[in-house]
């Protein structure tokens, strides 16, 4: 169940789709036909890869325990086949088991890198080389056997049959495949032994037939029930994926102001708030700046609203590429005025930085042919600088210091910058 979370956490991108198209690929799968195994389009791959690390760990596990089950029917070949016991013991311990070590230490050792290789198809590999090996060694054993119960240990068939379906749960197509081999090296044993009973022959070969088509039918219904299941936890995980991306889109909004892109004035706001307690722990200055265009009014009357909010936008940008510092945070405070919130800035800083503003906005060249103060588009600019912490000061009347300084500097003439050296 891990393992399958895991793989519904995997997003849209990881598959270099768009939401909507694994929505469509996703709803496909779910109702496709029962008869049909495979998932649509990137889903398949996708799955085999999120999948790999789990198949490879319980193939690990299940092989361990395989091996210790195949030597401990050596108490089954003394009772039934004892005249090739120590043969018996040549082919498990000697010949097989070896093999089977160094794949499971191999496999183990570089899980990673096989990971890493997207080699998908690698346990089942494994599985069925391994499973058509312990046929061969057991139709081996009961070929060189003259016991009168051998006959009878050619039962030993449908474990084999029911490890790699069941036990190690093959992919179907390789199921099929191991399915086939096992059956062929049981028939051509109980064909070539001599003096094999007609009667028990014909048991056995129905025997590990039907065996074989109830856990083919076995192994068909948990893949496609474990495929089902991938399905549904993605489709849940990738619409809670999609309702985190509109919810941080929302927050986004409300959180910006629609016309310039820069944050609004509740934005501004929570934000002054968290420097000002920075700020006040740290004991360290901190400014605001506030900008007012002027005749802005004029302006929207002589060129109309539009070309009004595209001046509007072209302001905001200049204003975020004037402020170069980490932290110095841009809001539009309404209409025409902007203000920004210079962490650690002193008064001569803050005041460097609104003239930078101030002149980034005039070299626009924004034609105001209805401004009595300049022909093209210009700002004011009132500066205030506190030290949060100081007896009487506050954030509020930091950003009335700033508010007064742009009063000042709008009845002094325009373009330019006023400064309030304390708040």
């Amino acid at each position: 169940m891990l393992s399958m979370l895991n793989m519904a956490r995997r997003p849209a991108a990881a598959m270099g789709l768009d939401s909507e198209t694994v929505h469509a690929l996703i709803e496909r799968g779910l109702n496709s036909s029962f008869w049909k195994l495979d998932l649509p389009g990137g889903l398949e791959r996708d799955y085999q890869i999120t999948t790999l690390a789990g198949r490879i760990s319980h193939t690990l596990r299940s092989g361990w325990l395989a091996l210790l089950i195949f030597n401990s029917f050596l108490l089954v070949d003394w009772l039934m086949a004892r005249d090739v016991f120590w043969f018996s013991v040549l082919v498990r311990v000697v010949l097989f088991t070896p093999l089977c070590l160094i794949t499971l230490f191999s496999s183990t050792h570089y899980k990673q890198r096989i990971i890493d290789g997207m080699l998908t198809s690698f346990t089942d590999w494994v599985i069925l080389i391994s499973g058509w090996g312990a046929a061969l060694c057991l139709a081996v054993i009961l070929y060189e056997s003259r016991s009168p119960y051998v006959h009878y240990y050619h039962a030993g068939f449908l474990v084999v049959v029911i490890y790699g379906n069941l036990v190690q749960q093959l992919a179907f197509r390789f199921a099929i495949l191991f399915s086939l081999g096992v059956l062929c090296v049981s028939v051509t044993g109980v064909m070539i032994v001599p003096d094999y009973p007609a009667p028990i022959r014909i048991a056995m070969i129905e025997l590990l037939a039907v065996t074989i088509c109830f856990t083919l039918t076995a192994n068909y219904l948990v893949e496609k029930a474990r495929r089902r299941r991938y399905l549904l936890l993605r489709r849940e995980h990738t619409l809670v994926e999609d309702l985190s991306d509109v919810n941080m889109r929302l927050q986004k909004l409300s959180r910006s102001d629609v016309l310039t892109g820069v944050a609004n004035r509740r934005h501004f706001h929570d934000y002054l708030t968290q420097v000002w307690e920075r700020a006040r722990i740290d004991r360290k200055p901190m400014s605001v700046l506030m900008l007012d265009v002027d005749h802005f009014k004029a302006y929207n009357d002589h060129y109309g609203h539009p070309e009004g909010d595209e001046c509007l936008r072209q302001i905001a940008k200049a204003l975020e590429s004037s402020l170069r510092r980490p932290g110095d945070f841009v809001a539009r405070y309404g209409g025409e005025e902007f203000i920004a919130v210079l962490p650690e800035a002193d008064a001569s800083v803050a005041q460097l930085a609104a003239e930078r503003v101030r002149q980034s906005i005039e070299r626009l060249q924004m034609r105001h042919e209805a401004s009595p103060t300049a022909s093209v588009v210009t700002v004011s600019v009132g500066v205030a600088t506190a030290v949060p912490g100081m007896a009487g000061v506050t954030a509020d009347k930091l950003v009335s210091s700033a508010d007064r300084a742009l009063y000042d500097a709008k009845h002094g003439g325009r373009n330019r910058v006023n400064v309030i050296d304390k708040a």
